[in-house]
């Protein structure tokens, strides 16, 4: 039971028996009604000021009452015969009244005053603890941690949507669903009765998450523009923490990008010089002859290996410096029905358990695209499709007309990417959890596509059901 449900009967007779003791001092002391009054007067402030109106108008009127019963004539009545002595009391009576009113209102203006000071240095300290949080670990845990802490709180959730992840501390927690459906919806929720409060975290007009706080009393509960403080300081954490985490996995990127491009340049140079030594043995041993048609066909399954070990150096250097800042995209007509002849053709001798299906919608149409990079994108996608669809499941490869833009789509069958994933696994580096168990990788072949459609002023996206499939999408821009 609140506090206020007992207390308020028993200031009602504090104040009874304040005012009668009055009237017992008065009256021993023979005051006249004028001086009764004063006496009066100071109690009743004092409980104004104390206790608040309610019981300053019932301690009010028992005064008047005390003045009339016993400061005026007659004596020991409730009437009085002279009509001064009413207007006098009825004066009393208002003027009390009304000190009373403007002291209520001075001491809820003070205790505002108070609560918003405290609820300032609150929102001060967690400012301050804000800038020393650890950048280096999730930001989640340790907001959730100080926001309770702070603001003595009874649970506190909080849905970061660019993770997507839910923190919670506290005792009582609000619903996964509710915080995400707050965040959805973009629409604030509170419920007074509960003390349950829940925000969306924008940055402008951007949501960004949603937080939920509950107080541990709704007597207790915050005010509104404490909540909407806590609220943008919580969001303005998660930017920064998460602009710390873009800076610094660029950062590391560049570096890893650097060292990787290093490495490839070296060896890819390095493998050039044997390679074109075995080609000219190889293509010597032909014309210097006579050979048996065993040895022919080794010699030539040699020279032809060579040149394919070049193509691939060569396609080395190129992914190398894909990422590269000086990347330049030297575009010309491409031919799509030989482009995706030649793709089929180099993909069908490391596809055996899979079919290839190639389908042309362009009707012998060309695209304005970087021959080597555009070849090397789909061939990406080509490989990346076969890790990771089921055992002899077919391949499909196709291009067609969407809107403005020339597509090329490769889908395959058995694999599905959640949707929180799928602009994940365009970082470089990034692998979905699970993934590793599936097929061996290094996080960096979609980022190349990612890359060479961008070179290209094009996008990438994924699709995915657990029906169908998954389909990449390569989309170029028609305009030469």
């Amino acid at each position: 039971m609140p506090r206020s449900w007992f207390q308020r009967p028993l200031r009602l007779l504090a104040s009874a028996i304040i005012i009668a003791l009055v009237a017992i001092i008065a009256y021993g002391a023979h005051a006249k009604s004028f001086a009764a009054g004063f006496l009066f007067l100071f109690p009743i402030m004092l409980i104004a000021f104390g206790w608040g109106f309610v019981e300053a108008s019932i301690a009010s009127v028992l005064a008047v009452g005390c003045l009339d019963y016993f400061f005026t004539e007659p004596l020991f009545h409730f009437y009085m015969t002279d009509p001064q002595d009413w207007v006098a009391l009825v004066g009393f009576g208002t003027i009390v009244l009304v000190v009373s009113q403007f002291a209520d209102r001075l001491k809820r203006h003070a205790t505002e005053a108070s609560m918003q000071r405290v609820q300032v240095e609150k929102l001060y300290r967690m400012s301050r603890d804000i800038l020393l949080l650890n950048r280096r670990t999730a930001i989640g845990p340790q907001l959730v941690q100080l926001i309770l802490e702070a603001f003595d709180l009874d649970g506190v959730s909080l849905w970061d949507a660019r993770e997507p992840r839910l923190d919670v501390a506290g005792k009582r927690l609000i619903p996964e669903g509710e915080i995400r459906a707050t965040y959805i919806r973009q629409r604030h929720g509170v419920d007074v009765v509960n003390g349950k409060f829940m925000r969306v975290l924008l940055l402008g007009s951007r949501a960004i998450g949603a937080i939920g706080l509950v107080c541990k009393t709704a007597e207790g509960s915050i005010d509104g523009q404490t909540i909407d403080a806590i609220t943008s300081l919580t969001a303005l954490a998660l930017e920064r923490w998460h602009s710390f985490k873009s800076e610094s996995e660029a950062e590391a990127a560049k570096q890893n990008e650097q060292l990787r491009s290093a490495v490839l340049d070296g060896l890819s140079h390095a493998f050039k010089t044997p390679l074109t030594t075995i080609q000219g043995a190889s293509s010597g041993l032909l014309e210097i002859g006579p050979l048996g048609p065993a040895q022919e066909e080794l010699v030539a399954l040699i020279n032809e290996e060579a040149i394919r070990l070049s193509e691939l150096t060569t396609q080395a250097l190129q992914t190398a410096r894909i990422d590269s800042a000086d990347l330049r995209v030297s575009k010309e007509a491409v031919q799509v029905q030989s482009l995706l002849e030649d793709i089929s053709e180099q993909c069908s001798q490391h596809l055996s358990s899979h079919l290839m299906r190639v389908q042309d919608e362009m009707t012998n149409k060309c695209v304005w695209a970087d021959g080597r990079l555009l070849k090397l994108a789909l061939l990406e996608l080509v490989d990346n499709a076969s890790k990771y669809a089921d055992a002899e499941a077919p391949i499909t490869l196709r291009a067609s007309l969407i809107g403005p833009d020339i597509t090329f789509s490769v889908q395959n069958e058995g694999s599905y990417i959640a949707p929180e994933e799928r602009l994940r696994i365009f970082r470089r580096f990034y692998r979905s959890p699970g993934s590793q168990y599936r097929a061996a990788g290094t996080g960096i072949g979609l980022s190349f596509v990612k890359r060479i459609a961008e070179a290209h002023s094009g996008h990438v996206w994924v699709e995915s059901e657990r029906e169908i499939g998954t389909t990449f999408f390569f989309s170029l821009p028609t305009s030469f």
